[in-house]
């Protein structure tokens, strides 16, 4: 059985408390396996329990964390072969290798709408730039996100699709653990 990612959208920020704790609970409660969260951000690998596809996983965590929590938490999951391809078509490697926390991975809840995204200019909101590929879109934050009007919600706004991001640092360590729970 393969390992499935699952990150959490904008948890641990405005009131919108998550703990790594509740996390594991609620993957482990709906009977996945070998689960471990990253981070304290909102990451989770597991093993998904009862031939639970990495769809189910994001519906069961999100209405788990929802009747436990009472807010609404979108999960986005990727399989640990989709996370290895994500991983395998990165476009900004020397900049990664060089400051992996200004390489961001958007990962959408499904295809962004092709016609927005091909009229989409990142250089309206500064010196990022942005490669949208397929269920994800990378982006290039030369001087950090911090201070960038470049942020999730207008790419967000730009996919027609709900996501999460996370940095390159990230992105290879939650690579690393799907790596170690697939079998």
């Amino acid at each position: 059985m393969s390992a499935v990612v699952a990150l959490l959208r904008a948890v641990n920020v405005g009131g919108r408390t998550v703990k790594a704790a509740q996390l594991r609970a609620a993957a482990e409660g709906l009977g996945h396996t070998d689960v471990a969260t990253y981070a304290n951000s909102g990451n989770v690998v597991l093993v998904p329990g009862g031939g639970a596809s990495a769809a189910d996983v994001a519906t069961g965590l999100s209405r788990a964390l929802h009747e436990e929590l009472g807010f609404d938490v979108p999960v986005v999951t990727r399989t640990a072969a989709e996370w290895d391809r994500l991983v395998g078509v990165l476009p900004f490697a020397a900049q990664a290798r060089e400051d992996p926390t200004h390489v961001v991975v958007c990962c959408w809840d499904g295809v962004p709408d092709v016609a927005s995204v091909r009229s989409f200019d990142a250089s309206r909101y500064g010196e990022e730039v942005v490669v949208w590929h397929g269920t994800e879109a990378y982006v290039h934050y030369p001087t950090g996100q911090g201070r960038s009007r470049l942020t999730l919600d207008v790419l967000s706004r730009a996919a027609g699709r709900v996501g999460t991001a996370r940095n390159w640092r990230t992105v290879l360590a939650l690579q690393e653990m799907a790596r170690e729970r697939s079998r």
